[in-house]
């Protein structure tokens, strides 16, 4: 049975993937008294987070697919975000689907990186990378969650400048203390072929001294650059629009 949860405690038994990352650092950084970020776990089969209109899932062998299906349709999410696995057992048709990435070493951060740098900054730089596959965030919501969450320390994010202006940074948007899901990594159009994506990613994951590095890959993007960062397969995801 799906309950909303009343402790943290109760998202324990949720931390060896992607998905718990998620989970865990949004009810880290929001608790459980804000009314847009709610929890819920069945047993300990699935952990479900909605934050505005974005619901994510993990779910593990044993869950009652039934139920999730019906609770996904009602939760009122715009975007779900779940294993692919899961969204073929619940047969929900998934709109966008990739690789999860996992990286297990790192090097030590880049003296000439900056740490949180501006967030008008990061979204402007952003904007600039807009293309037919990226389409930014909202500036707004895009602030208000990502500064956030690096107050109460469970995001982060790394920046390298050229010519006085942001050149490239990467973004951690969900970390606990035993892994981080990087969420975003951009690099000024006049910037680019100068590895300076790579260093940014190198410095950030290097700086999170987690076990485990993710990244939610779509299909057909950026698969050589995460790959020669050391970057490997470990599953696959979808997002879904129920």
């Amino acid at each position: 049975m799906i309950q909303q949860i009343k402790a943290l405690a109760e998202l324990e038994p949720f931390r060896r993937s992607a998905f718990a990352c998620r989970i865990r650092a949004t009810a880290e950084a929001y608790g459980l008294d804000y009314p847009f970020a709610r929890f819920w776990v069945q047993g300990e089969h699935a952990a479900l987070c909605l934050l505005d209109d974005v619901l994510v899932l993990d779910a593990r062998p044993g869950a009652d697919w039934e139920e999730l299906a019906s609770f996904v349709r009602m939760a009122g999410a715009r975007t779900v975000l779940c294993a692919e696995e899961a969204a073929q057992k619940m047969l929900l048709p998934a709109f966008l689907a990739g690789e999860i990435m996992v990286l297990d070493t790192t090097d030590a951060p880049e003296p000439a990186c900056e740490w949180n740098p501006s967030l008008r900054d990061v979204h402007a730089l952003l904007c600039d990378c807009e293309s037919a596959s990226f389409v930014p965030p909202e500036f707004e919501p895009f602030y208000l969650d990502l500064s956030h969450r690096i107050r109460h320390g469970t995001a982060r994010t790394v920046g390298f400048h050229q010519n006085g202006q942001l050149a490239a940074c990467a973004i951690c948007s969900a970390c606990t203390e035993e892994a981080a899901v990087l969420s975003a990594v951009a690099v000024h159009p006049e910037f680019r072929r100068q590895g300076l994506g790579a260093r940014a990613v190198r410095s950030l994951a290097a700086s999170l001294h987690k076990q485990k590095t993710y990244i939610f890959r779509a299909d057909g993007e950026n698969e050589a650059f995460y790959r020669a960062l050391g970057f490997a397969g470990c599953g696959r995801f979808a997002e879904l629009q129920p």
